[in-house]
């Protein structure tokens, strides 16, 4: 960790809040954190930082073509196929450290809020729920870089005592060199933040103040409760877990996006009506446009259709999934207007040109090429939706069958699908818990595509579900796709090691007290 934190005082960071008040960067280090931070301006500047750090598409990309969420696009140019795509991992891999990294820059700023709000004088009873209110999402935070940081790389989250990574709960100094810290100390740490953070937002009883010009921009309540059902759900606690997503699904005045347009509204423009799909999203400006962070550009050069140079697709068996059912409409949402579908692209031996199924979810456009987003100085790019109503459904749906209760189930996944599809479709009915497990596995899939769910889901429910491995088309590995630098990338096995990631070299060279996963010695 003492790596991390020496690179905190010569990193320069940008805001992501759209208040011009707070679009000036906090550097730690620059002067000290204590003369920084003298009023509720600073201690925001160094909340803005720490969602800027969360800002961050690695996990969504890595997730994406690690799984089987994405087949090699006609104009890769080498991305991604000699590491993610064939499974290749290791402490020096981009994608462990690069989230890594980011989840304890992020931790490293929101700690200061967290320590430095409680010692700021208020100058009015406004300014007191400044802080207080900044220290609350500053709290949340902290869980949900917690929930990441666990879910990636401890092996068995279920296990109290299988080592996650390093509990960050404080300002960690150049001197210290941390061990990993256990799954149940994360939790102690996750549920004790979220209660807290909890309290203080239901304490809160002036006016929003105006630098909240969207709820959804900034960590609330209602992602707090959602984060409690995220966590135990991971736990595998499904009584805790369903109690929360019932709260969140009751209370929060959100509701799901039932048409779709709506639903593109979301993903493609992010003016979706209010109350409307979003618990949490992390804001981008057009200021901030730039390929190596805009979140299309994970997939793509310069936007998201056919024209706009991708270098992965979407997988033919996730393509496949999504074209049977021709009444979804998450289908036109996540596969671009422009894409050519080739009906024999089994036996296409040119499948890459004949075959171009383009990503679009994240600013793409329901008919024609004029995406929203694209690549261009001050140009459009999406926020990244980090919490959703939906998945409190798809929480309630697994604690139903974790209960015995089938029907339970199928009715929490009917709910999600009746919004979903053009019609209302039947109830589905379960032979057993594998059928309804694999259910739920199925429609997160599809709910969740390029979301970066992809890998943690099948991490914690494959074996419930039945699966082997990633459910890739041979399509997209064969000689006619690409020619690979090792063995055809067909499956990986849930029963591999690499389901929880290697700790990073990043780590390792600053910190001589952390232990690597097994598998990557």
């Amino acid at each position: 960790m003492k790596k991390l934190i020496i690179l905190l005082v010569f990193t320069g960071l940008f805001s992501v809040s759209c208040d011009d008040d707070l679009l000036t960067p906090f550097t730690p280090g620059s002067l000290t954190d204590e003369v920084a931070v003298q009023n509720s301006t600073g201690l925001r500047k160094v909340m803005n930082a720490g969602y800027n750090y969360m800002t961050d598409r690695e996990d969504c990309v890595f997730t994406s073509v690690f799984t089987d969420e994405v087949g090699i696009g006609y104009a890769n140019g080498g991305q991604g196929i000699d590491d993610n795509w064939i499974f290749f991992l290791n402490q020096s891999s981009f994608s462990p450290n690069e989230i890594w990294d980011n989840a304890y820059f992020a931790l490293a700023r929101i700690n200061r809020v967290i320590t430095y709000a409680d010692r700021l004088t208020p100058v009015d009873a406004a300014d007191a729920e400044i802080i207080a209110r900044t220290k609350a999402e500053a709290l949340v935070c902290r869980a949900l870089c917690h929930i990441k940081i666990m879910s990636y790389w401890s092996p068995d989250p279920k296990n109290d005592a299988a080592l996650a990574g390093i509990l960050s709960d404080h300002i960690i100094t150049t001197g210290e060199a941390l061990p990993r810290s256990t799954n149940g100390a994360f939790y102690t740490l996750i549920h004790s933040d979220l209660d807290s953070a909890i309290a203080i937002f239901n304490s809160l009883v002036l006016p929003t103040p105006a630098y909240v010009t969207n709820p959804t921009y900034f960590a609330n309540k209602n992602l707090a409760k959602a984060l409690k059902a995220r966590a135990y759900a991971l736990k595998g606690d499904y009584t805790n877990a369903e109690i929360w997503a019932d709260d969140v699904i009751a209370t929060s005045g959100v509701a799901l996006a039932s048409t779709q347009a709506a639903y593109n509204q979301v993903f493609f423009t992010d003016n979706e009506a209010a109350n409307t799909e979003v618990i949490f999203r992390l804001k981008r400006t057009a200021q901030q446009n730039s390929q190596a962070d805009n979140l299309h550009n994970g997939w793509c050069s310069v936007r998201p259709n056919l024209a706009g140079s991708p270098f992965f697709e979407v997988g033919r068996s996730l393509f496949n999934v999504l074209d049977s059912n021709p009444l979804d409409f998450r289908r036109k949402t996540i596969v671009a207007p422009s894409s050519i579908i080739d009906p024999g692209y089994a036996t296409s031996s040119d499948f890459r040109n004949t075959d171009k199924l383009i990503i679009g979810k994240h600013g793409g456009v329901a008919t024609g090429t004029a995406t929203a987003a694209t690549t261009a100085t001050n140009g459009f790019n999406n926020d990244h939706k980090i919490c959703r109503i939906s998945e409190m459904y798809l929480i309630k749906a697994e604690a139903r069958v974790a209960a015995g209760d089938l029907t339970g189930a199928a009715n929490a996944i009917d709910a999600l699908r009746d919004k979903r599809f053009v019609a209302n479709q039947a109830t589905p009915v379960y032979a057993n818990a594998t059928a309804a497990w694999k259910a739920i596995l199925d429609e997160r899939r599809i709910e969740f595509a390029f979301e970066g769910y992809r890998y943690i889901d099948i991490k914690r429910l494959g074996a419930l579900a039945g699966i082997t491995g990633v459910d890739r088309n041979p399509a997209d590995y064969t000689s006619s796709s690409a020619n690979y630098p090792a063995a055809d990338p067909v499956n990986l096995p849930i029963t591999s090691y690499k389901w929880a990631l290697p700790i990073p070299q990043d780590e390792f060279n600053g910190n001589g007290g952390v232990q690597q996963n097994p598998g990557y010695l």
